[in-house]
C-alpha cells in the first residue's frame, strides 16, 4: 500500500497560535486555498489515488474534499476515526508557546493526555488496519501533524521526533507492507 499522508490546511486556531487537538476548528479561507492549491499541484503532477481518506475532524474532511474536487475524484471520502489528532486534553486551546515545550518533553505524561507511547501505538495499529483493508491501494489520507509524526516516530525515533515541523499540506509518502513502513517521498507547497 502507498499511503500519502497530508496535514490539513490552516485553521482559525493555527492562525492564532493555539493548540486545537480534537477541538473541531474549521479551516480559514487561507486553509481552503492551500487545499485547492495542493489538489491542483497533485493533478498537474499526474498523481492518482485509489481512495481519499480523512480523520473525522472537519478540518481534515474539508481539506480532503477540496483536494478530491481538484483531482476530479467523485467517490465518498473514507473517514477513519483512528487517525484523529492526538488528545492534548489539558493543553487544548492554550497558546503553542505554552503547550509545545511540554509536548516536546520525551515521554511527557499528564492525566488524560495521550502521551507519545499511546499515540504511537494507536497510529501504528491504525496504519496496519488500513493496510489489512486496502493492501494494494494508493491512498491519500488527510490527518494531523501529530498523527503523521507518530508514523515517522514508529519508523525511526532517533531520526524523527514530535518536535519536527509538519507544514500544512505537506505530503509524506509511505510504503506499507505486512512487515514494514518506510518513507519513500516527501513534498509540499513551498
Amino acid at each position: 500500500m502507498i499511503l500519502a499522508m497530508v496535514r490539513h490546511g490552516q485553521t482559525h486556531y493555527n492562525a492564532r497560535g493555539l493548540v486545537q487537538g480534537r477541538i473541531n476548528i474549521p479551516l480559514t479561507d487561507a486553509g481552503r486555498e492551500q487545499a485547492k492549491a495542493l489538489g491542483k499541484l497533485l493533478k498537474e503532477e499526474g498523481e492518482t489515488f485509489d481512495r481519499i481518506a480523512a480523520s473525522p475532524l472537519s478540518r481534515a474532511l474539508e481539506t480532503a474534499y477540496l483536494i478530491s474536487k481538484q483531482l476530479k475524484m467523485n467517490q465518498p471520502i473514507y473517514v477513519d476515526h483512528q487517525f484523529v489528532e492526538r488528545d492534548f486534553y489539558h493543553l487544548d486551546g492554550t497558546p503553542l508557546e505554552t503547550a509545545m515545550p511540554l509536548v516536546r518533553i520525551k515521554n511527557y505524561k499528564h492525566e488524560h493526555y495521550e502521551h507519545d507511547e499511546l499515540i504511537m501505538r494507536r497510529i501504528l495499529r491504525a496504519v496496519k488496519n488500513l493496510y489489512q483493508e486496502f493492501p494494494s491501494e494508493k491512498i491519500l489520507l488527510v490527518a494531523h501533524s501529530h498523527v503523521i509524526k507518530a508514523i515517522l516516530m514508529n519508523i525511526d525515533s532517533e531520526k524523527y521526533s514530535f518536535a519536527d515541523l509538519i507544514r500544512h499540506l505537506d505530503v509524506i509518502y509511505f510504503e506499507v507492507t505486512d512487515k514494514d513502513i518506510k518513507v519513500i517521498n516527501r513534498k509540499g507547497l513551498a
